[in-house]
């Protein structure tokens, strides 16, 4: 890997980052100044570079230093946000405060102005990707959430299907808006963080995650905070209960 950040770093250490869910490499990147970079490596990365390209001066991300493509992978490095995920915050402060950043910082991130540029995230070919997964045992049964476990992915395709929404209501989302994904620090917005899923979708791809997300960590009651602080009065019943199904397949 030397040999990629070496064109960019005159004197740099870098080590390996576990755990997070996703599928890439991660890869810690220091230099002499005391500065840090994240490095992102796996065979595609473009929709990560898109989605950090069009939301530059738009909203806080992490800075783009390169992306390559070499042999059969894509190499993404970015400056290292300060601050934690969302996530670390749990059992740190009050529950209510989180769920209020949670809320607020999708609010922000739904409220930008779409153009051409934007990256769009086609929702039949989301459904085609899959279709593909569960064709290809791809499907993890061991991941699904408790009520879907024992019942087979193609049924619960099926239902997937039965419950399509009809119309959308056009953002600019995040695509995997999870707890870990949102950075504060010092309770301020440090950025989003693994936008390989963003673009324009429909606002319940983000609000059904983090919906998931609230009741798992905090339980049902707090998501009508969470309503409250996104400012959404009239909530969509069925289109969160088919990207929570959705989000099962991948």
């Amino acid at each position: 890997m030397d040999f990629i950040l070496d064109k960019y770093f005159k004197n740099h250490s870098f080590s390996p980052i576990s755990g997070g869910a996703t599928n890439a490499e991660l890869f810690k990147i220091g230099v002499e100044n005391g500065e840090t970079y994240i490095l992102k490596k796996s065979s595609d990365l473009k929709k990560d570079f898109q989605n950090y390209q069009w939301l530059t001066g738009k909203i806080p991300v992490p800075q783009i230093v390169f992306f390559e493509h070499l042999e059969q992978y894509d190499y993404l490095c970015m400056t290292e946000l300060q601050g934690q995920s969302l996530d670390y915050y749990i059992n740190k402060i009050d529950k209510r405060q989180i769920v209020k950043y949670y809320a607020q910082s999708l609010k922000l991130l739904h409220s930008l102005k779409i153009d051409s540029e934007a990256l769009v995230q086609n929702l039949d070919e989301r459904l085609a990707e899959a279709a593909y997964n569960i064709e290809n045992n791809l499907v993890d049964i061991s991941q699904l959430q408790l009520e879907n476990r024992g019942i087979k992915p193609e049924q619960l395709f099926k239902k997937l299907l039965s419950i399509k929404p009809s119309e959308s209501d056009l953002v600019f989302t995040h695509g995997d808006y999870c707890l870990d994904n949102v950075i504060f620090d010092n309770g301020k917005l440090s950025g989003f963080i693994d936008l390989n899923n963003g673009g324009v979708a429909d606002k319940y791809q983000d609000i059904a995650l983090a919906v998931r997300s609230i009741e798992d960590e905090f339980g049902g009651e707090m998501v009508s905070f969470f309503y409250k602080q996104y400012g959404l009065t009239e909530v969509d019943s069925q289109k969160i209960e088919f990207y929570i199904l959705l989000d099962e397949f991948f």
